[in-house]
């Protein structure tokens, strides 16, 4: 388990990592082409007196600028990830709107003041209080006005950028953009359905509102485990969530049931939270299958990446024998017999034999433990 812990830890850390560069490159490449369209339509600017203006205005005006620009783009990140999310929490929606444009106005302005001095500074060679004296009539023009409405449709990008990354994740972000999935396509993946045990009676004893806050308490804790094994959620479903891995990769089989074991072990370590706030704590069961699917984009309203395929509904119905078996996971012979060649770290046990309505065939069901 502490290897595991390892892997959640460096994943988390390769994550924000990987948010932060993105940040960094999106707003330097972003503002730079402001400043390109700025230049373009203003008459009074002449482009070729800032082309020949050679290796010191780069190694001036560029750098110290690109400086300005990544500590915003840092305080970009940071803002979206740890403080958006508590001012949601905080305040309610037209309030937490007029905090949101104040604080985007008061960054902007900070913005505008350091570029505004590196301007006076380096392209006038003025003192720092001549440059202060003048920061009046570079932040209130036209120019100015323009960036602010700029800025402003950047950040919306980059939030609306970040949203859909979050929600269809970045792996096949590029391709259902690309139109890749509108014609069916054949796939091999690993499929995980995830289900809270005694969700009736959790729902009844906390009823509808704190139940919905108590499932959404549990889905915060798949995140980072899905982070740590690469996986990606295709389905939540009312207290259920559809998890995914690309079968393609044997490694996977293995960080499919490491996921379970994160997942748990994040459940345990706030089950002093969950105790005191819901007086439950939560216990999930899961079911693996893999095969091949046909992935396909379906809606026309409203779109999504669909799977089509038996491997879906026999671990939808692998899932169900979860609670009559008492068993923790439960997999077919496909999964477990590649899980056991591509690792040693977990055993199968054969449970039983099952006959499923609808299905010709019955269906061998396995246990997955971890020797001891």
């Amino acid at each position: 388990m502490a290897k595991l812990n390892r892997i959640y830890k460096r994943a988390m850390l390769k994550y924000q990592l990987k948010l932060l560069l993105f940040t960094l490159i999106y707003w330097n490449i972003a503002i730079r082409l402001s400043i390109f369209m700025r230049m373009l339509g203003a008459r009074v600017d002449d482009i070729s007196d800032v082309l020949t203006k050679g290796m010191e205005f780069v190694t001036e005006q560029v750098i110290w600028s690109s400086a300005i620009i990544s500590m915003f783009a840092v305080f970009s990140w940071f803002t979206l990830n740890f403080v958006y999310p508590r001012l949601i929490q905080k305040y309610k929606i037209r309030r937490l709107t007029a905090v949101m444009v104040l604080f985007d106005l008061s960054v902007f302005a900070g913005i505008g003041v350091l570029l505004g001095i590196v301007h006076y500074s380096i392209d006038y060679a003025l003192s720092f209080s001549e440059t202060i004296s003048k920061m009046g009539s570079f932040l209130f023009n036209s120019t100015s006005l323009f960036f602010l409405l700029v800025m402003f449709i950047w950040s919306y990008v980059y939030q609306l950028m970040s949203t859909l990354f979050h929600q269809v994740g970045y792996a096949p972000l590029g391709r259902i953009m690309a139109g890749y999935y509108q014609k069916p396509r054949e796939e091999e993946h690993i499929f995980m359905f995830l289900d809270l045990q005694s969700s009736t009676s959790s729902a009844e004893k906390l009823g509808h509102h704190r139940y919905s806050h108590f499932i959404q308490d549990c889905f915060r804790c798949v995140s980072a485990s899905l982070l740590a094994t690469g996986g990606r959620v295709y389905q939540f479903v009312g207290d259920e969530v559809v998890i995914t891995w690309n079968a393609r990769k044997l490694k996977n089989f293995k960080a499919t049931v490491d996921f379970f074991c994160l997942y748990e072990e994040a459940l345990e370590k706030r089950r002093s939270y969950f105790e005191s706030e819901y007086g439950l704590h939560p216990v999930f069961t899961a079911s693996i299958n893999v095969g091949k699917v046909m992935a396909a984009e379906v809606g026309e309203v409203k779109r999504e990446l669909a799977f089509h395929g038996d491997v879906l509904n026999t671990a939808a119905r692998i899932q169900k024998q979860c609670k009559p078996y008492k068993k923790q996971i439960l997999v077919t012979p496909e999964f477990g017999e590649k899980l056991i060649k591509t690792t040693s770290d977990y055993k199968t046990k054969f449970v039983d034999e099952v006959k499923f309505y609808g299905k010709y065939k019955a269906v061998k069901i396995f246990e997955v433990y971890r020797p001891k």
